[in-house]
């Protein structure tokens, strides 16, 4: 789960543009309601079950605590990326903070009892 997510972080200079490119088409879908009809937020919405189908089967096999609802955090992990990934293009954090930050995410998720940053 890190790595296909830390893969839609902007790490190098190919996915920096592919997250520049997708940032201008969400700003121009939020003022364009035929933008926002088509397939751009198709994109989103599959990650987001991609990762809820993934997450249903990390609580199947028990890795996932039971109590936890798997679309929604689906939901906020694509948001939490989402907002990784721009905090990396406007400078705030390095990709390496950027990746700490997730990974104390998904271990929090997973249930690591001493998740802390590691950045």
């Amino acid at each position: 789960m890190e790595a296909f997510l830390a893969e839609a972080l902007p790490t190098d200079e190919r996915s920096r543009v592919f997250h520049l490119v997708w940032t201008s088409y969400a700003v121009l879908a939020m003022t364009d309601a035929g933008l926002a009809d088509q397939p751009f937020v198709e994109g989103p919405n599959r990650l987001e079950r991609q990762l809820a189908d993934v997450l249903r089967a990390a609580r199947a096999t028990g890795e996932l605590p039971a109590g936890l609802d798997p679309d929604c955090e689906a939901a906020r992990l694509t948001a939490v990326n989402h907002g990784l990934g721009t905090s990396v293009l406007v400078g705030q954090r390095t990709p390496e903070a950027a990746q700490a930050v997730l990974r104390y995410h998904l271990d929090r998720l997973f249930g690591a009892e001493d998740a802390a940053p590691r950045a």
